[in-house]
């Protein structure tokens, strides 16, 4: 390359604007020279002055021709060793030019093996630096450089005349006093060193070079729990690479890998691992390189560059994973409650290390009655000799029981999958639960499982969600039958080292599952309009097991004991009571209907659910007196009466209708309870096909389910005179009244048309 560059003033210099930047060739009538072109191949590199580089000086060339090759040679000194670093920096300041920069290191002897290549492809966008950074430990050895434009076409070498490019050669120490430590010969051994009763050892380095590589290794015994964690700070400019380790088994294998996720943000990787395989660890440390990537990734030589390798080793002190590692169902721990209800068992564990899945069982006795099963997950305070890991903190507690119905595996599993009396399911609340269920109804355990519960955890999105717990029920069983808990964190790549206490209670049911019929009392007077009589008892009992329903989009809302993925296979304790309506009398036959319910509060006053009632009506309309069920409305939503407070339209609004509306329920708290009533606005009635069919059925199940506590719940119902009236606008309205239709009856008198469309969806 040609010396001109160092000798012409700058205004000469300037003159060089002429030449074609973009591959072309340079205007003939510009009346400029080019360059002379020199350090043209390796001889011109090893014997003229200009080709000789200074180490740490920049000098500045052109490509100034289509194919121009610049040679250039570099003497390493005297002085290098085994941390010395050679530092190549090379590129074109302008904003753009049509090269694509290539900076190839060789060996000067007659081999010329390339040392390093690195190309800035930077197609139409801004060149960027070639930057090459590479431990080399010979004294006095000659190096070549070959710097050229590496084209996108082969065919079509590109040159640039009026830019030049800034190369500079340096050698320097290696920051990392560990290096080299490539390779498993040269790995850095750690020294584990007592710590509060846990052995620890800690280390830095530096991800220095291209392609760097750096190995740490520490000797365990087997059965201990090895926790190392990798962690660098937030850097800007961000450096070159995403840093990742991999922890490598004695075998050479790995067993666990992390990276961070981009540059930008500061490294915290960690893991915790049971070692089953006693001998030498390694840690290895390098850049994250993506499948299929081969490009050279640089190295970084700044100090705050430095990253943080920490190792801790320690015994499990799970007594169920230290005396079997009860991680499998296979190994679960089994305890047994007493003969009878209330009777309890507790288990205590920790998630130690990933993955640990905790398996207990619990053997509920011969029982002739249904009864429940109440479990409960705390956090202790014990535990905690490693941060919790980073990552989602995603635990999950999971029921089961395995399904024993059929008489070849594939049978028991497809019961389990299809028949509710051997696995029953909860997909009416939690539609998405098939595809778990089912799987595990065709798990490779010893028998199909059948998912009773599940429960998962959601810190980040619902803090306050106390969802780890549940209440599932027992059916009358004539042999012990033993209920599997599962605790574990989902994704299995999280564990805090915490102590935790699992609690199964085994209790008695003494809720009446259904009563009647019961006659539904006749409140003639309408004195206490809108609520019924105190005496008008219709229903009353515990609703002790399920998490309960929910209304409109609460699922996806996490709130009290229940997340938004959480699943019962039996999701809500119903209990059922039939009603004999009023006999048929003189037309018309429409009767309003008073409705209220009451549930005991909390002893913290809180309410601990609330009421779904679910109705069936019989339709007495046909003439062949049959009674056809009647639970939807005329628009085929279930006809489900529970507390919302929001003005809603009732059956009698217009369809549509925005204005005027009222809320169809109050709330009341008084002496402990709860109580809800329908109100007049909401015209609740019977309409007279109902009263001609006699009776009407009325499920009732907890909604938006808030503590496992049992209480008690009452619902009153009564019949009295319709149509009543209602507060509208600072005025009063009447319910839509019978009208006469003009027909001649068989006794003579006029037919009737119903004014209550209780089943009028609007």
């Amino acid at each position: 390359m040609s010396r001109l560059p160092r000798l012409l003033p700058l205004a000469s210099l300037l003159l060089l604007a002429a030449c074609s930047g973009d591959g072309g060739d340079p205007d003939p009538d510009a009346g400029q020279e080019l360059p002379p072109d020199l350090c043209n191949n390796r001889d011109e590199a090893l014997s003229q002055p200009d080709c000789q580089l200074t180490l740490g000086q920049e000098v500045q060339r052109y490509i100034s021709s289509a194919g121009d090759q610049d040679w250039y040679s570099v003497q390493i000194p005297a002085t290098a060793n085994a941390r010395t670093l050679l530092h190549i920096n090379a590129g074109y300041k302008a904003q753009s030019t049509a090269v694509n920069l290539s900076v190839n290191l060789l060996r000067a002897d007659g081999s010329q093996s390339s040392l390093a290549l690195k190309v800035d492809n930077h197609g139409q966008g801004a060149p960027k630096p070639v930057d090459i950074i590479l431990p080399f430990t010979e004294p006095n050895a000659k190096l070549l450089l070959l710097v050229e434009d590496k084209p996108a076409i082969a065919n079509r070498p590109q040159f640039d005349a009026r830019s030049p490019y800034s190369l500079t050669v340096s050698v320097q120490d290696n920051p990392d006093t560990h290096e080299p430590n490539d390779t498993q010969a040269q790995a850095t051994a750690l020294t584990l060193q007592p710590q509060n009763g846990v052995e620890v050892a800690t280390s830095t380095g530096f991800l220095a070079t291209t392609n760097d590589v750096d190995r740490f290794t520490f000797t365990v015994p087997s059965g201990k729990v090895a926790y190392v964690r990798l962690t660098a700070a937030e850097l800007r400019p961000a450096p070159p690479y995403r840093l990742g380790y991999t922890l490598v088994r004695p075998d050479g294998t790995a067993e666990v890998e992390g990276h961070v996720s981009n540059a930008t943000i500061a490294t915290d990787l960690a893991s915790a691992r049971k070692i089953r395989s006693a001998g030498t660890w390694t840690m290895v440390i390098q850049a994250y390189r993506p499948a299929g990537d081969n490009n050279p990734i640089e190295g970084d030589l700044r100090q705050e560059a430095q990253y943080t390798v920490e190792v801790r080793v320690m015994d499990e002190e799970d007594s169920y994973d230290s005396n079997g590692d009860n991680d499998a169902l296979t190994k679960a721990v089994v305890q047994s409650l007493g003969t009878a209800p209330p009777s309890s068992v507790s288990f205590s564990g920790r998630l130690g290390y990933v993955p640990d899945s905790d398996w207990y069982g619990v053997t509920v006795p011969v029982s002739t009655q249904g009864t429940v099963l109440y479990y409960r997950l705390t956090q202790g305070s014990g535990g905690g000799r490693f941060p919790p890991l980073p990552g989602l903190v995603d635990r999950e507690v999971r029921v089961f029981t395995q399904v024993t119905k059929g008489a070849a595996v594939a049978d028991r599993r497809q019961n389990c999958k299809a028949d509710v009396t051997a696995c029953p399911k909860g997909y009416s609340e939690v539609p998405s639960a098939k595809g778990l269920v089912e799987a595990y109804c065709n798990n490779s355990q010893p028998e199909p499982l059948c998912l009773q519960a599940s429960r998962e955890e959601a810190p980040e999105n619902f803090p306050n969600l106390r969802n780890f717990e549940g209440t599932i029920p027992v059916p009358a069983h004539t042999s012990a039958v033993t209920y599997y808990f599962l605790v574990q964190d989902e994704s299995t790549d999280w564990a805090d080292d915490r102590n935790y206490s699992l609690q199964v209670s085994w209790q008695a049911d003494s809720d009446t599952e259904s009563s009647g019929p019961v006659q539904l009392a006749d409140d003639s007077s309408s004195t206490t309009f809108p609520a019924p009589p105190s005496g008008a008892v219709v229903l009353s009992g515990q609703l002790n097991y399920g998490f309960g329903r929910l209304q409109a989009d609460d699922r996806t809302k996490g709130r009290g004991v229940r997340g938004p993925t959480d699943y019962d296979a039996v999701p809500s304790d119903v209990d059922s009571v039939t009603l004999e309506l009023p006999p048929p009398g003189a037309e018309p036959l429409d009767r309003t209907w008073e409705l209220q319910w009451t549930v005991q509060n909390l002893a913290d006053g809180g309410l601990p659910h609330g009421l779904a009632l679910d109705l069936t009506f019989c339709d007495g309309s046909r003439s062949d007196g049959g009674c056809t069920p009647v639970n939807t409305g005329s628009r085929g939503g279930a006809l489900t009466l529970a507390y919302r407070p929001d003005p809603l339209r009732a059956w009698h609004s217009p369809s549509g209708a925005l204005t005027g509306l009222q809320p169809l329920y109050s709330k009341q708290v008084s002496g402990g309870a709860t109580t809800f009533t329908v109100l007049p606005y909401a015209c609740g009635c019977l309409e007279p096909r109902f009263i001609k069919g006699g009776s009407l059925r009325m499920d009732v199940s907890a909604v938006e389910r808030d503590s496992y506590d049992r209480v008690n719940y009452t619902v009153r119902s009564a019949h009295t005179d319709y149509p009543q009236s209602y507060s509208s606008d600072g005025g009063t309205k009447m319910c839509p009244a019978p009208q006469q239709d003009g027909g001649a009856l068989p006794d003579g008198g006029a037919g009737w048309s119903s004014g209550c469309r209780f089943t009028l969806q609007p």
